[in-house]
């Protein structure tokens, strides 16, 4: 198995742990070496579950695919479609719902050209549901560079890849 293999295999045993995981999945024209998704609900009672005060449900969401070759501003654009496409879809039409992150990952062992992590920077996309009502979606774009074992984001986007960099960071047997 080569690094990229194992890198990839190793992540997502880790997301396991608190996200549901789906390997080789097809979405669109991509087919993702692994998506995860995550969903946490939170809620206040006053006195009895008959009486709630408040609820929130937040999700998070991760679509990983593996790329041998370098990365181009096509394949950012067709990431970026596809996980937009997604949106409406994974994110429900609740008042409880506050947010939903997308995360659109390429992992590749490639060189990584400055215009596409220029590209990168600029890949977050903030989406109000229902003028905020319905809480609001966003989305980021992710590559995570083997070579350099860097993990490149939006700025906003760190917190959301700290797992990523983690992982990146230390020796895979």
């Amino acid at each position: 198995m080569d690094t990229m293999d194992t890198f990839v295999n190793h992540l997502a045993n880790l997301y396991t742990s608190q996200f549901n995981v789906y390997r080789d999945k097809t979405i669109g024209s991509i087919t993702f070496a692994f998506t995860a998704e995550h969903y946490r609900k939170d809620e206040k009672y006053l006195m009895t579950k008959a009486i709630k005060v408040w609820g929130v449900e937040n999700q998070q969401f991760v679509f990983l695919k593996k790329q041998g070759k370098a990365v181009t501003v096509q394949d950012l654009k067709q990431l970026k479609g596809e996980v937009d496409r997604q949106i409406t879809s994974y994110t429900p039409d609740k008042k409880d719902h506050m947010s939903s992150v997308f995360l659109g990952v390429i992992v590749t062992d490639q060189p990584v050209d400055p215009a596409i992590r220029k590209e990168v920077k600029r890949g977050r996309k903030l989406l109000f549901l229902k003028y905020g009502w319905h809480g609001w979606a966003e989305r980021y774009l992710v590559i995570v560079d083997l070579r350099e074992k860097q993990v490149l984001v939006n700025k906003k986007g760190r917190v959301f890849v700290k797992g990523i960099e983690d992982t990146l960071n230390m020796e895979v047997e």
